[in-house]
């Protein structure tokens, strides 16, 4: 929250207290860390993150989503590998080292859930945003 502030970014969670995920709880803890750290990472300063997590039938979806300007089709199927980034230059001023992503995709495989994302610039609306980018995490209810 404290570099949202600072970038003058609003984070809004929309998450229902009596939802309970079937996973490590350090891994979920890192999955929706890395995926928020991105988010506030990458989009403009005044832009807005949210995270929703919600029980979907026999599964939790996290949903990290931002006001940013999207990624561009071409770049989402490859946006789980290892060093994989969208925009080289731009992500070496502001730090990472590729990874993040890719880490965040194993550890919801390794409890039985997946990651995927959507983005306003492939044609997807993103939590009722004009623009921007969803990453979907779904992992067991628990």
């Amino acid at each position: 929250r404290e570099r949202a502030d600072k970038r003058r970014m609003a984070l809004v969670l929309d998450v229902d207290d009596t939802v309970a995920v079937l996973a490590d709880r350090r891994a979920t803890e890192q999955i929706v860390t890395n995926l928020v750290d991105n988010a506030i990472k990458y989009v403009r300063d005044g832009d807005e993150v949210r995270v929703l997590a919600e029980k979907v039938g026999d599964d939790v979806r996290i949903v990290v989503a931002d006001s940013g300007e999207g990624i561009a089709a071409e770049h989402l199927p490859r946006l789980f590998e290892r060093f994989y980034r969208v925009d080289a230059g731009r992500s070496r001023d502001k730090g990472g080292t590729g990874l993040g992503l890719a880490i965040v995709k194993h550890l919801a495989e390794s409890m039985g859930g997946a990651i995927a994302v959507e983005s306003s610039r492939a044609g997807a609306t993103v939590l009722g945003f004009p623009s921007g980018t969803a990453f979907i995490v779904t992992l067991p209810a628990g």
